[in-house]
């Protein structure tokens, strides 16, 4: 087995246990402890009603499921893993099969993507159950240097031209360029300037969970933007390599930088929030019952 077909192999099984195992095994524990420690009893506002859902079996069921999923899609990848092992699978030199491994990504998504669904309902209901409370607003400026240093927001942004300008000069400034350019560049930036607006609405305040404390409130701002400046970083980065593979016809790599770039993107992702907002470090105390005048920090 040669060198790079190895490094692709432990790439592949690498991806497998970071998306599939490691991180939905923090998240069910997250949740978890949540339940535990802060049972719809002693903390209603922290659970849109049904309270039942919460303090019986629903949301433990809906883990079940969610390790369910995880752990069938970490046998398949397995199986695929096995399968080329034995049938002497080699990397095309040409290039091409990093889309299998982009095809792995999307099936090994599909609980995350659930998970967020989830979240997103949950967080319509509790908007549209406190739409009523009393709030006390904070009025301090948010700065996009308060949650991330502005040599990193200067590095993205210049890696975004380095890439743009490499891309330009590997079709050729003076060549006609085709379809693939103008979709490359619009998809590229179009991406940039999604992760801009976002970091913007929540610096702004106005995607928050009206009941986080304060505190809890910037911890959630800092993973959005961090989040998505070291996505874009990242972004560069990969697009940069792969026209570099691609100008020394190393194209047989590509399969093995995709994947690293999924599994990096993950853990500046996910793995960025669950680090930054821990358990542990939330304040619940707005979520009892018992808040006098109900007073709510923005």
């Amino acid at each position: 087995m040669s060198v790079d077909l190895t490094l692709f192999y432990i790439t592949l099984l690498s991806q497998i246990f970071l998306i599939s195992y490691y991180y939905p095994r923090k998240m069910q524990q997250r949740l978890t402890v949540m339940l535990a420690k802060f049972p719809p009893a002693d903390y209603p506002k922290l659970y849109p009603k049904p309270y039942d859902y919460y303090a019986e079996n629903g949301a433990r069921k809906s883990l079940r499921i969610f390790r369910f999923l995880n752990l069938s899609i970490i046998l398949v990848g397995l199986a695929i893993l096995v399968a080329a092992i034995r049938s002497g699978y080699t990397l095309d030199p040409l290039g091409g099969d990093e889309i299998l491994i982009v095809m792995f990504a999307m099936l090994q998504a599909v609980p995350h993507m659930l998970v967020e669904l989830s979240t997103s309902r949950y967080n319509k209901r509790m908007k549209e159950m406190n739409a009523s409370s009393t709030r006390k607003a904070n009025l301090s400026p948010r700065r996009l240097s308060d949650f991330v240093s502005p040599i990193y927001v200067l590095l993205a942004v210049i890696l975004y031209f380095v890439w743009l300008t490499f891309y330009f000069y590997s079709k050729g400034f003076d060549m006609p360029w085709g379809d693939e350019v103008y979709i490359s560049v619009g998809i590229t930036t179009g991406v940039n300037l999604f992760i801009a607006a976002m970091i913007f609405v929540h610096i702004s305040g106005a995607t928050l969970n009206r009941h986080q404390a304060y505190s809890s409130q910037l911890r959630t701002i800092e993973t959005v933007v961090k989040a998505g400046v070291f996505v874009s970083i990242l972004m560069s980065v990969f697009l940069i390599l792969t026209d570099v593979v691609d100008q020394y016809a190393w194209e047989r790599y590509d399969p093995l930088l995709t994947s690293l770039y999924i599994q990096l993107v993950m853990m500046f992702g996910l793995g960025l929030r669950l680090r930054i907002s821990k358990i542990e470090d939330i304040d619940f105390e707005d979520y009892k019952e018992d808040v006098p005048g109900g007073a709510l920090s923005n």
